[in-house]
């Protein structure tokens, strides 16, 4: 009983992760993009243009590398999850692209073309940590806690032009409750509400609260 009571406090406790974003519109969007195709990067990145160069330099060994295989399934999953709608349907670069395959510059450009992208969604996590706090309880036991942190970049990049008209950095916090899948979906769902403000992507028939 007391097991599940913890699980109940947990799951009524969980997902309590708070995002902000900082951004700046570079060029203003000539349309609402329709199609996008998601990038994640878990390496550090400045992308100003998305050719050839900055591709090798950037992306070549870091689009589908073994080691960020697991956490790139898991923030594909929550930003297809949050963003996509029939409206803005979603490609995720983890079901276009095997695991630790060479993809050079010509196969990941033939890639977005077949999948009719109109904008890329790059986001690169810079930082993910834990914050740890104490407090002394009525009896004097430190208790300890720990908190996750991230923070992000992201990227929106025209197909045709290959640069970025929008960038920004998203910082989340989450409780002691919080893992990163709920990381994740705090930062997606911040992120796509901005980009709907922003009137970049379409809002959904159905608008989430």
């Amino acid at each position: 009983m007391k097991s599940l009571l913890t699980v109940c406090i947990s799951i009524l406790l969980g997902g309590c992760a708070s995002s902000y974003v900082s951004f700046q519109n570079i060029e203003k969007p000539k349309k609402q993009y329709h199609k996008i195709f998601v990038i994640t990067i878990f390496n550090e990145i400045n992308v100003k243009t998305l050719n050839e160069e900055t591709y090798d330099k950037y992306f070549r060994d870091n689009i589908n590398d073994l080691k960020s295989m697991d956490s790139r399934r898991l923030l594909e999953n929550v930003l297809r999850n949050e963003i996509s709608n029939p409206r803005t349907p979603i490609t995720s670069s983890k079901d276009k692209f095997k695991i630790n395959i060479d993809i050079n510059y010509n196969d990941f450009i033939s890639t977005l073309r077949k999948s009719d992208t109109e904008a890329i969604l790059l986001i690169n996590e810079t930082d993910y940590y834990y914050e740890v706090s104490e407090r002394i309880s009525k009896c004097g036991e430190i208790k300890k806690s720990e908190s996750p942190k991230a923070v992000f970049q992201a990227y929106l990049i025209d197909i045709n032009s290959m640069q970025p008209f929008w960038v920004g950095k998203i910082y989340s916090s989450g409780t002691q409750w919080d893992d990163a899948g709920t990381i994740y979906r705090s930062m997606s769902r911040r992120l796509n509400k901005q980009l709907i403000k922003e009137k970049i992507l379409l809002p959904p028939l159905l608008i989430r609260k």
